[in-house]
């Protein structure tokens, strides 16, 4: 772990004081970044400035975490509405066109869909949690995501140990392990990193989708294994169903033969969805300024800390609204608790507060382009971006990460917001 030093933290009402070890401080700003030709275009790797404390984030943005059960259900039912309708628009528009346009309206319905079902894994939506889970498991459902494995992973794992070597969506090679993988899964990594959209798609699909939010993986074990599998054939008869419902289209809808049904209904919004959801969890945890840690022992109330690895993505207000914020991210992996509804006014409140350590961009074409292309390989020691020579793309971000662990105030712990996040048991829901 990177060296941490104690700090002096006083408050009174209305007051907070931080005293710095001026010459640590010094010591580590001063250590200069390496540089490429294009960091200009960055902020700063290690601003000057100290970084407010995990517990005095936790006390100030706490308040936004508040549930509503009223609010939970009409989501709920809303959003499986409007999956409901376009499928209609599928079976029942009398021309392609309409059908075709119908079809990918279902697909982003599915995206909506599934950020309802984050929100209410994490129980934040209805008072009651009970019901917040039979709405998880549900909302799971049309777009083949076992409850049980995404809760799994994402709670025992993403959460607590985000951008660490276990299993995560979008982790980079090295550049010795890329060079180690046989030439096909080389051209596929490049495939997947490259600004041709679909490599979204294909990334989730191929890496995460199949292989770990359908059946468990040989890491899933003991009792929470059969009640994943009870999960997975729960899948497999909705599947079922849902596959029938469409072979038999023909028979009651408009225009429409079984290859058809079966393309327009099922196939390309899955397709849609799958692109979707790449992108989101790619620009989520995606950045130059973002990094990786190999051995699990970062300070996770310092440079590991979830608001400060993840990227709050300014996007217009109908892809706020259509996504429930998904990318209003970085306050939800400090306060899972925040339900998608009180999101974005608690982001507006952390980017304050953290000032110029907010990773916050703007979804643009300079900033796809730009992160996709220096966003390849990682080398793991440096702490730095690589292309897929292995040149360096971006600074080094070893003086953030020192930074952060001289400034950051051993405040709140991770355990402090387990009361948010909710603990695996294969007994619950």
């Amino acid at each position: 772990m990177l060296a941490s030093t104690a700090r002096n933290w006083h408050s009174a009402p209305g007051h907070m004081g931080l005293r710095l070890d001026r010459k640590l401080l010094r010591t580590v700003m001063e250590k200069p970044p390496t540089s490429t030709t294009a960091d200009s275009a960055l902020p700063p790797v290690a601003p000057k400035v100290p970084v407010i404390s995990r517990r005095e984030l936790l006390h100030r943005l706490s308040p936004f975490a508040t549930r509503s059960t009223p609010r939970a259900l009409w989501y709920f039912f809303s959003d499986l509405a409007l999956y409901a309708i376009a499928i209609a628009g599928v079976l029942f528009l009398p021309n392609l066109p309409s059908k075709l346009l119908s079809s990918v309206l279902a697909g982003l319905a599915l995206g909506r869909l599934f950020s309802f079902a984050h929100n209410a894994a994490h129980e934040n939506l209805a008072e009651n949690r009970k019901l917040n889970r039979v709405m998880a498991y549900v909302a799971f459902t049309p777009f083949f995501y076992s409850y049980r494995l995404w809760a799994f992973e994402h709670h025992k794992w993403h959460h607590a140990l985000l951008n660490d070597q276990k299993p995560d969506a979008y982790k980079p090679f090295s550049k010795a392990e890329f060079d180690r993988l046989p030439a096909w899964r080389r051209v596929l990594e490049r495939f997947y990193r490259a600004p041709n959209v679909v490599g979204w798609g294909a990334y989730y699909l191929i890496e995460r989708h199949f292989r770990t939010k359908i059946y468990p993986p040989e890491y899933v074990v003991g009792p929470y294994r059969r009640v994943a599998w009870i999960n997975t054939a729960w899948l497999a008869a909705y599947a079922f169903l849902f596959g029938m419902f469409l072979i038999q289209a023909p028979a009651y809808s408009v225009n429409l033969t079984i290859s058809e049904s079966l393309a327009l209904g099922f196939l390309i919004p899955f397709l849609v969805f799958e692109v979707a959801d790449g992108f989101t969890l790619y620009a989520q945890h995606t950045d130059p300024l973002i990094p990786w840690f190999r051995d699990g022992g970062v300070n996770r109330d310092g440079p590991g800390r979830g608001d400060l690895l993840s990227v709050h993505l300014q996007v217009p207000l109908v892809y706020r609204w259509w996504s429930h914020e998904t990318h209003a991210h970085p306050v939800h992996h400090l306060l899972p608790g925040i339900p998608f509804f009180r999101v974005k006014a608690a982001q507006q409140e952390l980017d304050r507060l953290l000032g110029p350590w907010a990773i916050v961009r703007r979804l643009s074409l300079a900033w796809w382009f730009d992160t996709m292309r220096r966003c390849k390989l990682y080398d793991w020691d440096k702490h730095q971006w690589l292309d897929f020579s292995g040149n360096p793309t971006g600074p080094s971000l070893l003086p953030r990460l020192r930074a952060l662990e001289a400034l950051s105030v051993s405040g709140a712990r991770t355990s402090d917001v387990d009361a948010t996040t909710p603990a695996v048991s294969p007994c619950r829901g």
